[in-house]
């Protein structure tokens, strides 16, 4: 069975798979039918990978370490940048993804 990590993106109810994060679904609503999930469309460029979300986009590292860390503060600054781990950024499991280590530096 799949377990969905919900979460609000840009304003919006968004959800991922817990195992395959590349799986992820938007809340839709709709006026003639009823309402539903509906799978989001990953767009990659320069080697980075995000969706289209509430007029925005949305870096796919970004939203897996979100879902993973509930309490995490998703602002960009250069003290709260996400790394792959082993370097694949091609592998957005939540095992390879980290906040890049600042040397003591503090966090906002």
């Amino acid at each position: 069975t799949m377990s969905w990590i919900e979460l609000k993106v840009n304003g919006m109810l968004v959800r991922i798979d817990s195992v395959n994060p590349l799986l992820i679904q938007r809340w839709r609503e709709y006026v003639t039918k009823p309402d539903d999930w509906e799978e989001c469309k990953i767009y990659t460029e320069c080697g980075k990978s995000h969706i289209n979300i509430g007029g925005k986009r949305a870096d796919m590292a970004r939203i897996v370490y979100k879902a993973h860390n509930p309490k995490w503060k998703d602002h960009y600054s250069r003290h709260n940048i996400i790394i792959f781990k082993d370097g694949d950024k091609g592998d957005y499991s939540i095992e390879n993804l980290q906040i890049k280590d600042t040397g003591g530096v503090r966090r906002y």
